[in-house]
């Protein structure tokens, strides 16, 4: 028996609608890979960025560093695009790093110009495989030090410390390891110097000082202390400070004229910029030599900030700049010979600084590059 088929429905028009909606549906899930340090493959897609959708700036998308950063990425150098039919774009990561995002659709837009991607690999600089601690690893040293146990959510490793009583924490702000580095061999920092060479360690991102109090006092990364941007200047997580206090220690911080971070469980003293002569630091250092002469705490931290202050204003590598080296070193100096026998010195960095040339400001940090995120860590007993 012959069956006839009913007439077909599927006109011209028709099929053009049903391939508009394939396309758009297909669009929407969108798949590309990130190449991660271990040669794994990091997924990208559209969960992914609404999984970052906090960190979308308006009038873009989600900032590309946030998701180099996401695959396990802690430094860049070069980044190589693979798209859909095999072309190829390169990027070095310190000139494009401000202008590099990742589209909801699936695109990257990259200093301008926006192109497809399905692959995206990861070049790091050299100075990666020297790097020796990090950030996260001062609060289990402070911890260790004092005989006491770390914060909860620590991820850090304790460093090699000798016997100590008491412990300094020197936070110098904005000196970023590439520029100590530089300074040194200018001359600038004769008493850092004395301290032996330091570590090269790694700080978190985004490289800011706020994020970096936070890893500096919780020994955890900022996806684990959700202090995970600038502006956010507390947690929630348990801090070294919280330990010390509530083991009876005295916990004393002198910083400037503003609280960078949240120093809860600690006796903090702000100083003002009372002479008048645009910097805090030596009123930072009045306060902490006069706290010394009532006896050493048992944490002592002390928070200059006119090395970044000046790196903003000014930029990296100008006179005004390297006198704000200079400044913090002699506080360095001045501090370290007060000090009782038996103290153990922590001096580092939050973050470095790059030059730009933006209003207001000639330096400025927050990207996953050499000078920003490469921090000098000394570790020395007295």
């Amino acid at each position: 028996m012959n069956r006839k088929h009913p007439p077909s429905i599927w006109t011209e028009s028709n099929l053009d609608l049903v391939l508009l909606v394939c396309i758009a549906g297909c669009g929407s899930r969108w798949q590309a890979t990130v190449v991660a340090p271990d040669g794994s493959l990091y997924a990208v897609d559209r969960r992914v960025l609404e999984d970052l959708s906090d960190f979308a700036e308006e009038g873009h998308g989600i900032p590309l560093e946030r998701v180099l950063w996401q695959a396990g990425h802690p430094l860049v150098e070069r980044i190589t695009v693979t798209g859909p039919g095999g072309e190829h774009h390169e990027f070095q990561w310190a000139a494009v790093a401000d202008d590099a995002w990742w589209l909801d659709g699936g695109q990257l837009a990259v200093g301008g110009d926006q192109f497809p991607a399905s692959r995206l690999e990861v070049e790091a600089p050299s100075s990666l495989g020297q790097v020796q601690a990090s950030i996260t690893d001062l609060a289990p040293t402070v911890a260790a030090a004092l005989q006491l146990p770390t914060p909860t959510p620590n991820k850090g490793e304790p460093l090699k410390i000798p016997a100590s009583s008491h412990v300094m924490l020197l936070f110098l702000d904005g000196l970023g390891y590439l520029r100590y580095v530089e300074a040194l061999d200018e001359g600038l920092v004769p008493n850092l110097a004395a301290l032996g060479e330091p570590r090269m360690g790694l700080t978190v991102y985004p490289p800011s000082t706020s994020v970096a109090s936070a890893a500096l006092l919780t020994g955890a990364p900022p996806e684990v202390n959700a202090v995970d941007r600038r502006g956010i200047r507390k947690t929630e997580t348990e801090t070294l400070f919280d330990i010390v206090s509530a083991a009876g220690l005295d916990v004393v911080a002198i910083e400037g004229e503003a609280l960078a971070f949240n120093l809860r469980n600690s006796k903090m003293q702000l100083s003002g910029d009372r002479d008048g002569n645009g910097s805090t630091d030596d009123n930072v250092l009045a306060n902490a030599l006069a706290a010394l002469e009532d006896g050493t705490p048992d944490l002592f931290y002390v928070h200059f900030h006119g090395i970044d202050d000046a790196g903003h204003t000014y930029g990296p590598g100008v006179p005004e700049e390297e006198a704000a080296i200079r400044q913090v070193d002699a506080a360095v100096g001045q501090l370290v010979e007060a000090l009782p026998p038996g103290t153990l010195v922590i001096a580092f960095a939050d973050h470095g600084m790059h030059r730009v040339e933006e209003e207001g400001r000639l330096g400025n940090h927050g990207h996953l590059i050499e000078r920003d995120m490469l921090i000098p860590i000394w570790v020395v007993g007295k």
